[in-house]
């Protein structure tokens, strides 16, 4: 298994909070590893426990080049998955155990929103470009941010969307219907 990137607060995560001025976080706020010598599971994600500000730590957000669906496994811990497209945001709580495909269109972002490391494999094999991260960055995030409120979790819209949709909250076993 390798490091295959970090992402830290004082690199280039600090465009994707919610809170710009954020001076004290998790560092690294996660880290993706590859080549698991597994036979299915290519990436092992982990996501700090933490805030980011009121914000929970999360991962920048992209959308794949290519159209192969993405599936992950929540090996650890207690996160949110950040799905949106033109039309759609949902937010799909998942925990220990739960497993979710994404499709092509979707953008996706992770936060933990629990009180310990959130850890995540997933089955991607195509490289990513830089290409996958310009439209999360040029609107500074996905469509909501993901906070703290006292001690409940909420969402904040992102500003820089026009005509955002209301999320659609739902569990990991919800979505595997939809």
């Amino acid at each position: 298994m390798k490091l295959a990137s970090s992402r830290s607060l004082l690199e280039e995560m600090k465009v994707v909070f919610y809170e710009a001025d954020v001076t004290s976080a998790p560092d690294p706020v996660y880290q993706v590893f590859t080549d698991l010598n597994d036979h299915f599971w290519i990436n092992k994600t982990v996501i700090a426990a933490g805030r980011l500000g009121n914000e929970y730590p999360k991962t920048f957000g992209h959308y794949h080049g290519a159209n192969i669906d993405e599936k992950y496994y929540v090996a650890q811990g207690k996160g949110i998955l950040q799905l949106q497209s033109d039309n759609e945001v949902f937010l799909i709580k998942a925990g220990v155990g739960d497993e979710v495909i994404i499709k092509p269109k979707y953008g996706h972002s992770w936060s933990n929103v629990g009180d310990k490391e959130l850890v995540l494999f997933d089955n991607w094999s195509t490289p990513h470009s830089p290409a996958d991260y310009e439209q999360i960055e040029k609107m500074h995030g996905m469509a909501y941010y993901i906070v703290e409120d006292g001690g409940d979790t909420k969402v904040i819209a992102n500003k820089n969307y026009k005509d955002l949709p209301s999320p659609v909250w739902m569990t990991a076993k919800e979505f595997e219907h939809e």
